[in-house]
C-alpha cells in the first residue's frame, strides 16, 4: 500500500510514547481501516514510518550506522500498515546488524508474518518454531501454533498439524484466528486423507455451534454438499446430488459471494442434467471469482453435451488461457477437434494435455497421440494436406481459436486480458509428431493446489464380442470412415483403406488373444468430456482466511534467510555451568523465589539459557572432492575371541560414522538361527507383527506414481502375526525361485540353438534355499521390470510388497533363549549393562533398550533416518539374504536437512529416500555397502542411514547409550531440537539423567558435570511450578511412582512432564498436561479440573 503523505511528520513525545506500544503483536487485532479509533491509529502509524524513515535518512548522510531498535520498530509499523516489502526490508537490516535479534521475540513473531505473506512456508515455519521454543507462553503463542498447523496441513502432514490444531483450540488466550475457524480445518484434514465420514461428523458437530461467522458456516455447507456430490458411499446418486444441492443453497445463502459454492453447484445441477441451472450457476461463478479456469471447462463440457461445438470450443480456450496447464481443458479440447475430423489440431491439443503437465496426465491421453500419430504418418505430405483440406472443418484450427472473441453472454465480469488473445506463450499447434507443450513450463511449474488430472475409465474387450468389435471400429477417425470415402480422390481413397485394413486387423488378432492392444494402445476410450479433478485441497485458498495474507508476490530483493546453526554455538556456557554445580539444592530452590515473573516452560530448556535454538549445522568446509564422496566402509573383520573382547574394537567403532564388523557371531559362536523364521515361528507363531506395505525399487532411486523420481518413501501400515507374514515371506521366495529357475532354462534351450560350434553349453545355476541372493541378487527378473514406473511411455507399476517390521522380543519369558544369546556379546555392544544409559530408563522403550526384529523379502526399505536422540545402534543380519545400506556421516545432517525441506518431506517425521546423484551434488560423502548374514553393523552417534533388502532375510536391532559426554551432549541437543520442531522425543532424557545420578557413580568428570547440570535445570523448573502452585494457593498431592511405571508426556504438546503433573480426566480418562497447556486451556491461568499432582 502507499503510505499517505501527513502535513507534520515530526512525532511529538506524547505520540513517542504511544508509538512504542505499537509491535508485531498487534497484527490482527486492531482495525486500522473500519473503525474511527482504527483509523486514528493508523495516522499514528504512518506519521511514525515516515519519521522513522527520516531518521534511517540521516543516518545515512551522517554515515552513522542507525539504531537497531528503530529498525526492528520500524518493520513492526510496516507490518500494522500491511507494507509488507518495506517491513522486510527493515526486518532485514535488523537481522544483519543485531546479532541477538534471534532473541526477540516480537521480532520474530513479525518475520515469521512477512515470510508467510511471500509464501516463504519453511522459513516461516522454522521462525514460528523459534518463537515457541525461546516462549511457549508467548502472548500470540495461538496464532503461531494455528499458522504452522496451516503449513503442516498445506504439506500434507496431516499428525503434526493436528496437534498444533489441538493446542490453538485448548489455548483460551486471544487470538486473531476463532476456534471456529480451527475447527473448520481440523475437519478439513480429515476430507483431505479421504476420510469424509469423520468430516461429515465434525462439520455438522461446527455448524451446530451458534457463533459461528457467514464465511465459515458457508465453507462447512460448502465441503458438504460437495461431499455428498463427489462420495458414493454417502447414498445414491439422486438423493446424494438433492442433498448436496440443499447443502451448496445453504452456503450460498451464508456467503453469496463465494465462486467456488456457484460452481460445485453448478456440477450438480449438470449431473441431474438440468442444464439451465447449471449454466446460471456457472455464470454466477464466474461473476464472483471473475477467472477461474474449471468453471469455464465445466461450461465447455455443459455445451459440448448440448451439441454446441463452437460455443464449446471458445470456452476451453478460455480455460487453457487462464490456466496453461489446464489438462482436462486440453484434453477436451483434443476430444472436440477429432470428433469434428481435425486430426492435427486433435494431436496438438492431446501434446499439450501431456506436456504441460505430465505429473498429472492421464495414460489414455498418450494413447490418443499414438494413435493419431501413428495413423497420420502413414500419410504422405501431400497426402495429409489433400485428406485435412476434402474436410469440410467446423471449428477454426487451434492458432485461430485463440483470438475468438468470448460469447458476449459470458463476459460481464470477465476481465484482465488473459482471454481473447495470443495462444499461450511457448505454445506450438505445428504439425503432428511434434512436442508443443515443451516450452510451455518455461512459465514456472504451477502450483499443486492447481494440477488437474484427466479421469476416465478404460473398456476392456471381451473374446468373440463382436459388438465390441464394431464399437471399435466405429471409433477410427470419422475421415478415414468408409462413409466419408466420396469426398476423397481415389489415391486417398486407397491409402484410407489400406489403414483401415491394417488396424482392423490388428484389433481382431488381439481380441482373439483376449487382451489389450499393445503396439497399437488402447483406443476404446470414452468419448465424454473430462471434468477437473475435484481435488479438495484446492478448495480453500489462502486468501479465506481472515487473518493470513498469502498472496503470490515474489520479493524484488533476497529474503532472509536464517542462520544455520554451527554445533559448537549450542555447548553450554562453561561459566554458567560451573555457577549451577557449585550450587546446592536449596540454592537453588531459592533462587526460583526470584524468578517468579519469568515465563514458565512446559519443559525445563536443559541446553545453556543463552543458547541459540539448537539448528541444523551448515555443511562442513571445505567442499569434498569426488573422490572424497563416495569413502570406503570402515570394516573390521574379527579373527579370535580376544579381538572380539577388545577395548580398541569399541573405541574404532565409536571413532567412525558407521562400522561393518564381520565374523564377530561366528568367533563368538553365537546361534543366529535362533532367529530364523523357522525358529520364530515355532516359538510364537501369533506374535504381532507390524507390515509397511511398499512399492518395489531399485536402490538408486524411488518413483512416484507419474514414474517421476522423488525422496518419498510412502508406505501403509497394518498388522499381522509371525506365522502369517512367514509365509508370505516363504510364498514370495519360492515365486521368485520358480520364475528365475524357468528363466534360467529358457536361456539355456536359446544358447544350445544358438551355438552350433561351443565346446560346452552354458552351464545353469541352481539356487539352494539357504542362498537367497544367488537368485539375481535376490530380486527376480520379473520384479525388475515390475519396479518400473508407471509413466507415459507404457511402463508397468511398481509391484507392491510388505515389509514385517518392528517386532517386540522384549518379553523375557516368550524370547529368553534368544535374549541369553545375545549376552555373549561384548558388553559395550549388550542390550542390558551398567554401562548403557538406556539400560537406567526404568522402563521399556521399544526398539531402543529392547531387541527389535525385521522380517524381509527383497526391496524391503528402512527410510533414511539418525536414531532416536542420536544415540548407537547395532544391526545384525540373521540371513540369509544381504541387505545394502547407505549412511553419512553426522556433520552432513545439516545439509541432509535443506535437502528434505527441499524436497518436501520432513527430517523428523517424514519417510523418504535419498537419492544419490542429490547427495553428490549437495558434496555429501556416502558410504555404501552390502551386510552379509552374520555381519553386524554399528551406527555412532547421529549417523543418517538407510537400508534395502537385497535377499530374504532377517534382521535384529537396538539402541546403546555409552556413557560417554560427547554421546549425551549430541543426545541433548537433538532432545531440545524435538522441542523445537514439535516431536517428542520417545527417550525422556530429563527422566534419564536423574536415574542415571541415581544409579552410576560416574567417573567421567565432564560427563558428571553435563548430567548434573540438567538435574539441576530440571530442579529449577520444579521449584518455580511449585512456588506458582503455593502463590495460587493450590496444594501439591503426592502421587508416588512404582517400578517400570513410563514416564509421562503432555496430553497436547507431547513434551517430557518431569516430577509435577497436571492431570486431567478427558473422555473418562486421566491425561497429563504441561505446566504450559494447563495454564493455557484455564480461562483464569489457574489450573482447573486437575486430580491430583505427582511430586
Amino acid at each position: 500500500m502507499t503510505l499517505e503523505q501527513p502535513l507534520d511528520n515530526e512525532l511529538t513525545p506524547a505520540e513517542m510514547e504511544k508509538l512504542k506500544s505499537f509491535d508485531s503483536t498487534l497484527y490482527g487485532q486492531i482495525d486500522l481501516f473500519n473503525t474511527a479509533d482504527g483509523s486514528a491509529k493508523r495516522l499514528l502509524l504512518v506519521k511514525g514510518a515516515q519519521s522513522l524513515e527520516n531518521e534511517l535518512i540521516r543516518s545515512t548522510k551522517l554515515n552513522t550506522p542507525p539504531s537497531s531498535t528503530l529498525l526492528c520498530s520500524l518493520g513492526h509499523i510496516q507490518l500494522l500498515l500491511e507494507d509488507f516489502p518495506k517491513a522486510m526490508s527493515a526486518y532485514q537490516k535488523y537481522y544483519n546488524m543485531d546479532q541477538t535479534c534471534e532473541q526477540n521475540i516480537n521480532f520474530l513473531y513479525g518475520l515469521g508474518i512477512v515470510y508467510s505473506h511471500f509464501n516463504q512456508d519453511q522459513w516461516a515455519m522454522q521462525t514460528f518454531q523459534q518463537v515457541l521454543y525461546l516462549n511457549p507462553t508467548f502472548v500470540r503463542a495461538s496464532d503461531v501454533h494455528f499458522r504452522i498447523g496451516i503449513i503442516r496441513k498445506n504439506n500434507k502432514e496431516y499428525e503434526t498439524a493436528t496437534k498444533h490444531f489441538r493446542i490453538a483450540l485448548n489455548d483460551s488466550s486471544s487470538s486473531a484466528f476463532l476456534k471456529a475457524e480451527v475447527r473448520f480445518h481440523g475437519a478439513h484434514m480429515f476430507e483431505l486423507q479421504g476420510d469424509n465420514k469423520q468430516a461429515k461428523l465434525l462439520y455438522e458437530q461446527l455448524l451446530q455451534g451458534t457463533s459461528v461467522p457467514d464465511q465459515i458456516r458457508a465453507n462447512a455447507y460448502r465441503q458438504l454438499g460437495w461431499m455428498y456430490h463427489s462420495d458414493e458411499s454417502f447414498g445414491d446418486l439422486e438423493r446424494r446430488e438433492l442433498t448436496a444441492i440443499e447443502y451448496l443453497r445453504k452456503s450460498i445463502d451464508a456467503d453469496n459471494t463465494n465462486g467456488q459454492s456457484w460452481y460445485y453447484l453448478g456440477r450438480c445441477y449438470s449431473t441431474l442434467n438440468k442444464v439451465h441451472d447449471a449454466f446460471v450457476s456457472y455464470r454466477q461463478s464466474i461473476d464472483k471469482s471473475e477467472a477461474s479456469a474449471d468453471t469455464w471447462c465445466s461450461i465447455g463440457i455443459l455445451y459440448q453435451q448440448q451439441n454446441q461445438p463452437m460455443d464449446a470450443l471458445q470456452a476451453y480456450i478460455c480455460a487453457v488461457q487462464l490456466e496453461k496447464t489446464h489438462t482436462a481443458a486440453w484434453t477436451n479440447l483434443g476430444l472436440l477437434y477429432e470428433a469434428n475430423s481435425q486430426p492435427q489440431d486433435a494431436l496438438a491439443c492431446f501434446q499439450n494435455a501431456r506436456n504441460t503437465n505430465p505429473d498429472s496426465v492421464n495414460p489414455n491421453v498418450t494413447s490418443r497421440i499414438t494413435v493419431l500419430s501413428t495413423q497420420l504418418s502413414k500419410l504422405s505430405g501431400q497426402q495429409l494436406k489433400e485428406v485435412i483440406m476434402a474436410q469440410k472443418h467446423t471449428l477454426p484450427c487451434i492458432n485461430e481459436a485463440f483470438h475468438l472473441p468470448i460469447p458476449a453472454e459470458l463476459t460481464s465480469r470477465q476481465q484482465g486480458g488473459v482471454v481473447g488473445g495470443a495462444p499461450p506463450q511457448g505454445y506450438n499447434a505445428c504439425s503432428a509428431g511434434l512436442s508443443p507443450g515443451a516450452s510451455m513450463l518455461s512459465n514456472g511449474q504451477p502450483s499443486p493446489k492447481k494440477r488437474r488430472t484427466v479421469n476416465r475409465k478404460k473398456a476392456e474387450p471381451k473374446p468373440g464380442d463382436v459388438a465390441q468389435f464394431m464399437n471399435q471400429q466405429m471409433q477410427l477417425p470419422a475421415y478415414l470412415q468408409p462413409q466419408n470415402a466420396a469426398s476423397l480422390t481415389p489415391q486417398q481413397q486407397a491409402a484410407a483403406h489400406q489403414m483401415r485394413q491394417q488396424f482392423f486387423a490388428q484389433q481382431q488378432y488381439q481380441i482373439s488373444l483376449n487382451m489389450q492392444p499393445e503396439d497399437v494402445p488402447d483406443t476404446s476410450i470414452e468419448r465424454q468430456p473430462v471434468y477437473p479433478k475435484d481435488d479438495p485441497a484446492k478448495v480453500l485458498h489462502p486468501s479465506e482466511l481472515s487473518a493470513i495474507k498469502q498472496e503470490v508476490v515474489t520479493p524484488a530483493y533476497p529474503v532472509i534467510s536464517p542462520r544455520p546453526s554451527q554445533r559448537q554455538s549450542n555447548k553450554l556456557n562453561q561459566n554458567e555451568t560451573k555457577t549451577c554445580i557449585a550450587m546446592t539444592a536449596r540454592e537453588i530452590l531459592d533462587k526460583c523465589k526470584d524468578q517468579s515473573k519469568e515465563p514458565i516452560k512446559g519443559s525445563p530448556n536443559i541446553l545453556s539459557d543463552k543458547c541459540r535454538p539448537p539448528l541444523p549445522p551448515p555443511c562442513p568446509e571445505p567442499p569434498l572432492s569426488p573422490e572424497q564422496l563416495t569413502p570406503s566402509t570402515p570394516t573390521i573383520t574379527i579373527e579370535c575371541k580376544k579381538d572380539a573382547m577388545s577395548s580398541d574394537l569399541q573405541r574404532i567403532s565409536m571413532g567412525q560414522p558407521i562400522v561393518l564388523v564381520k565374523n564377530l557371531a561366528t568367533v563368538l559362536r553365537m546361534n543366529l538361527g535362533l532367529f530364523s523364521t523357522k525358529t520364530l515361528v515355532e516359538t510364537a507363531p501369533d506374535h504381532p507383527c507390524e507390515v509397511r506395505t511398499q512399492r518395489l525399487f531399485n536402490v538408486e532411486e524411488t518413483l512416484d506414481a507419474q514414474g517421476q523420481k522423488t525422496w518419498k518413501q510412502e508406505s501403509t501400515r497394518t498388522t499381522t502375526t509371525i506365522a502369517k507374514y512367514a509365509h508370505y515371506q516363504a510364498s514370495s521366495f519360492q515365486e521368485s525361485l520358480a520364475a528365475e529357475t524357468g528363466k534360467s532354462k529358457e536361456q539355456f534351450q536359446k544358447s544350445l540353438a544358438k551355438s552350433s560350434a561351443a565346446p560346452q553349453p552354458t552351464q545353469v545355476k541352481t539356487v539352494s534355499t539357504t542362498s537367497a541372493t544367488q537368485v539375481k541378487g535376490g530380486v527376480s527378473r520379473d520384479s525388475d521390470s515390475d519396479s518400473s514406473s508407471s509413466s507415459s511411455g507404457g511402463k508397468k507399476k511398481s509391484k507392491m510388497i510388505k515389509f514385517g517390521t518392528n517386532v517386540d522380543l522384549s518379553d523375557r519369558h516368550k524370547w529368553k533363549d534368544q535374549l541369553v544369546e545375545l549376552h555373549k556379546l561384548p558388553k559395550w555392544l549388550n542390550v542390558t549393562w551398567a554401562g548403557n544409559g538406556l539400560s537406567h530408563l526404568g522402563h521399556t522403550v521399544l526398539g531402543m533398550n529392547s531387541v527389535q526384529l525385521y522380517m524381509k523379502i527383497p526391496g524391503c526399505r528402512t527410510p533414511a533416518h539418525q536414531e532416536n536422540l542420536n544415540l548407537c545402534s547395532v544391526n545384525f543380519n540373521i540371513g540369509p539374504g544381504d541387505c545394502e545400506w547407505f549412511a553419512i556421516p553426522d556433520q552432513y545432517w545439516g545439509e541432509l536437512y535443506r535437502l528434505c525441506q527441499k524436497n518436501n518431506v520432513d527430517y523428523l517425521s517424514g519417510a523418504y529416500w535419498p537419492l544419490p546423484e542429490d547427495l553428490f551434488k549437495a558434496k555429501i560423502p556416502l558410504y555404501r555397502f552390502t551386510q552379509k548374514p552374520g555381519d553386524m553393523v554399528f551406527i555412532s552417534p547421529g549417523a543418517p542411514h538407510w537400508v534395502q533388502a537385497t535377499g530374504w532375510c532377517n534382521n535384529i536391532a537396538w539402541n546403546t547409550a555409552p556413557l560417554d559426554v560427547d554421546v549425551f551432549k549430541l543426545a541433548i541437543e537433538r532432545y531440545e531440537f524435538n522441542k523445537l520442531q514439535s516431536y517428542k522425543s520417545i527417550v525422556p532424557m530429563v527422566h534419564l539423567c536423574w536415574n542415571l545420578a541415581k544409579n552410576v557413580k560416574l567417573k567421567d568428570e565432564a560427563l558428571h558435570s553435563l548430567i548434573k547440570y540438567v538435574c539441576m535445570k530440571s530442579l529449577q523448573h520444579t521449584g518455580r511450578i511449585e512456588n506458582l502452585m503455593s502463590s495460587k494457593g493450590k496444594h501439591i498431592v503426592w502421587h508416588g511412582r512404582q517400578d517400570e511405571d513410563a514416564p509421562h508426556y503432555c496430553f497436547s504438546c507431547e513434551l517430557e512432564v518431569f516430577n509435577i503433573l497436571f492431570v486431567r480426566e478427558v473422555e473418562k480418562q486421566h491425561v497429563v498436561y504441561c505446566i504450559d497447556c494447563a495454564l493455557k486451556i484455564s480461562p483464569s491461568k489457574l489450573p482447573l479440573q486437575i486430580s491430583n499432582f505427582s511430586v
